[in-house]
C-alpha cells in the first residue's frame, strides 16, 4: 500500500523476516508465481536523525542534519543531530499517554477481526487516510526518573521494570559537559545512533520501545531472557543524559512486527547483529518495533523438504509455538508485518515457497494488518573484487528466492523492500575488501557495522517507496 504521509500515524506494523542463523518461519498454504530476478541500482544509504526541540544552559537548540557515518564507511546509516543550528520540527513522536514515569502495564491490543482473505492474499485492509497525524511529544522528561538510572564503565543503565508491552520514552541528551551518546534498549537493540552535544546543550528525543520476554530471539539455544521490564542504555565515549521519562504507549499505536531469520533477528552479539535489530533507530515514538526473528527460521517445513524441527538449527516459524502463533493473535488493524524468509529455505520447492509466503500475507490481512515483503540480504560471495555475485540465493530445487518474493509482491500489490538488489549494488560499489567488515565470521551473518548499513538501506527504501504507514514515523 503506497500512500502519502506527512507525519506519524498511530498504527501497528508487523515485520516478517527469515534467514539462516538468525530468524525464520515456515508453514502455510497459498500459491504465487515466480519471476525473473532483478538487479537494480542503489543509492548509498546515509540518513540523519532528527532531534526534537531542545533546551539547554546556553539556550542553543540542536538541529538534525549531520549524518553519522557507520563503521562501514560511506555506506553509513543512522544520523545524529548537529550541534547548534535552527530549531527543527518536533520528531516523530506518536500518540501516547500523558506524562508519566511508568507504572501501569502498557496497553496491548489483540488483533481485530478482518475480512477473510483469498488464497492469493485476499482483500486489503480497509483504506486508511494518507495524511499522517500530528506527532505527539511523549512524556515529559524529569530528573526524578533520571535518578533511577545508574552509571558504570559501560555507560548509563536505566531499568524501570513494568509488564511486557510497548512504552513511550522521552529524554534530553546533553548537559553541562559535552557528550557523545548512543542509545540502545532491551537486548542490544539500537534506538539512536551516536549523538554529539556541546557543553550546555540539551537535545530532546522520543521513541517507543517494545518490551517482551525473552528480549531477543524467541527460541534459540543460549539466548538470554534478559532483564524483566523496560531497559534503556546510554552508551558511547561520553554519554550524558539530563532527564528521562517513560509511560505505557497507547493501545492504538503502531507495532511493527519483524519475522525473519538470523540475518535480521535480535542477535546475541557482540560480533553478530541483525538488520532488524538496528532498524528501530530510524523511527520516533508512535511505533514500536517487535522483532520476532529467530536463527534457523524458514518458511517451509515438511518431511518432503526440510524436516520440521522444534530444536536448533532449523525452525518452522509458522509452527513454532514461540513464533508466528505468538505474533498472529497480537495483530490489529493498522499493524504491519514485514515478511522475509529465504536463507534457510534451501530445499523448499517453488510451489511450497510461494504458498508459504502467501499464507503469511493472507493471515496478516485477515487481522486488518498490513503485509510488507523484503528480499534477503546477499551472502558475502564475489565474482571479482568489485562485483558481488548476482546469481546467489537460488536454492537447491532451483527457486530464485528474491525474484519469487518480488513477483508475489507485484501480484498482490504489496510493497517490497528489495534488500537483495540494493545491497548487491551498494556493496559492489564499496568493494569486496571494505564489505568484509559488514559480515561476521562467515558469508551470511552480519556484524553490527553491517547490520547498521543494511538497516539504513531498508530505511531508505521505506522512504523512497513511501511505504505507508512506516514512512510516517521515520525521523527527519
Amino acid at each position: 500500500m503506497h500512500m502519502t504521509c506527512t507525519r506519524q500515524h498511530a498504527l501497528a506494523l508487523t515485520v516478517v523476516l527469515s534467514l539462516g542463523v538468525g530468524c525464520g518461519s515456515s508453514g502455510g498454504s497459498g500459491k504465487a508465481s515466480s519471476g525473473a530476478q532483478g538487479g537494480g541500482s542503489s543509492q548509498l544509504p546515509g540518513g540523519s536523525g532528527g532531534a526534537e526541540p531542545g533546551s539547554g544552559g546556553s539556550g542553543a537548540v540542536a538541529s538534525g542534519g549531520a549524518a553519522v557515518s557507520s563503521t562501514g564507511g560511506t555506506l553509513g546509516s543512522g544520523g545524529a543531530p548537529g550541534s547548534g543550528g535552527a530549531v527543527p520540527e518536533p520528531g516523530t513522536g506518536g500518540h501516547g499517554p500523558a506524562v508519566g514515569s511508568g507504572g501501569s502495564p502498557p496497553g496491548g491490543g489483540a488483533g481485530g477481526a478482518g475480512a477473510t482473505s483469498s488464497a492469493s492474499g485476499g482483500a486489503a485492509p480497509p483504506p486508511m487516510p494518507g495524511v499522517c497525524p500530528t506527532a505527539a511529544e511523549g512524556p515529559t522528561p524529569d530528573a526524578a526518573t533520571r535518578a533511577k538510572c545508574t552509571s558504570d564503565a559501560t555507560g548509563i543503565s536505566c531499568h524501570f521494570g513494568g509488564a511486557p508491552g510497548n512504552y513511550d520514552v522521552s529524554f534530553y541528551l546533553g548537559g553541562a559537559a559535552a557528550g557523545k551518546t548512543e542509545v540502545q534498549a532491551e537486548h542490544l537493540r539500537e534506538m539512536l545512533a551516536s549523538v554529539d552535544t556541546t557543553a550546555g546543550q540539551k537535545v530532546r528525543y522520543s521513541m517507543s520501545i517494545n518490551v517482551r520476554t525473552p528480549e531477543g530471539q524467541p527460541d534459540w539455544m543460549g539466548a538470554s531472557n534478559g532483564i524483566d521490564g523496560l531497559d534503556v542504555y546510554f552508551k558511547g565515549t561520553s554519554p550524558v543524559v539530563d532527564s528521562i521519562a517513560y509511560a505505557p504507549a497507547a493501545a492504538s499505536d503502531v507495532v511493527m512486527y519483524i519475522i525473519t531469520d538470523s540475518t535480521g533477528c535480535d542477535q546475541e552479539g557482540p560480533d553478530l547483529a541483525g538488520w532488524g535489530q538496528w532498524l528501530p533507530q530510524f523511527f520516533g515514538s508512535g511505533i514500536s518495533v517487535a522483532n520476532y526473528g529467530n536463527s534457523g527460521a524458514l518458511s517451509e517445513c515438511s518431511p518432503a523438504t526440510t524436516p520440521c524441527r522444534t530444536d536448533a538449527p532449523y525452525y518452522s516459524f509458522y509452527d513454532n509455538p514461540k513464533m508466528w502463533p505468538v505474533v498472529k493473535p497480537l495483530l490489529k488493524p493498522g499493524d504491519v508485518v514485514l515478511i522475509e524468509f529465504a536463507h534457510n529455505d534451501k530445499n523448499t520447492p517453488q510451489a511450497a515457497y510461494e504458498a508459504n509466503i502467501n499464507t503469511y500475507i493472507k493471515e496478516t490481512k485477515a487481522a486488518g494488518a498490513i503485509p510488507v515483503l523484503a528480499t534477503p540480504i546477499p551472502r558475502n560471495n564475489w565474482t571479482n573484487a568489485t562485483t558481488m555475485s548476482p546469481t546467489q540465493l537460488i536454492n537447491d530445487p532451483g527457486v530464485n528466492l528474491p525474484a519469487t518474493i518480488r513477483n508475489i509482491g507485484m501480484t498482490n500489490n504489496i510493497p517490497v523492500i528489495d534488500l537483495t538488489a540494493k545491497c548487491l549494488a551498494a556493496f559492489s560499489a564499496k568493494g569486496e575488501s571494505a564489505v568484509g567488515a559488514y559480515y561476521s565470521g562467515g558469508n551470511t551473518h552480519l556484524s553490527p557495522a553491517g547490520a547498521n548499513v543494511v538497516a539504513g538501506i531498508a530505511r531508505d527504501e521505506i522512504k523512497r517507496l513511501n511505504i505507508y504507514p512506516l514512512s510516517c514515523f521515520l525521523r527527519p
